[in-house]
């Protein structure tokens, strides 16, 4: 496997923990689920979610707690949702934006599903 794919993984495994911490499904002083425990779930190598692992703990997102593993930081959750902002804005935004004029929405059409219900069949 090469270190893209590598990267791509372990990135996507940290991101979906960021959501889970943003969201508040996870909360400060809350442990999240540990190397092993996330490898299962993930199907991936231990290796792969502790180097998720290490980047959440880089960026001040969580921290070793003696006893517990790693718990999540007081200022996770807006950390996390900077982050996913930012992610959102220079990569999933500029997709959207190309996808809106290529169909031809109007803004009042697309305001308008923004502030509608979701539902995944789009109908």
């Amino acid at each position: 496997m090469s270190s893209i794919t590598t990267d791509r993984i372990y990135l996507g495994i940290a991101e979906r923990l960021m959501e889970r911490i943003a969201s508040g499904e996870l909360r400060p002083g809350n442990r999240i689920p540990s190397v092993r425990e996330c490898a299962m779930v993930e199907g991936v190598t231990p290796n792969t979610v502790a180097n998720a692992h290490a980047f959440l703990r880089d960026m001040g997102v969580i921290r070793p707690e003696r006893g517990m593993g790693s718990v999540v930081e007081a200022s996770g959750a807006e950390m996390c949702r900077t982050f996913i902002r930012e992610r959102f804005v220079r990569d999933e935004l500029p997709v959207l934006k190309r996808r809106i004029r290529l169909l031809g929405m109007p803004h009042e059409e697309l305001l308008r599903l923004l502030d509608g219900p979701c539902n995944a069949g789009g109908k």
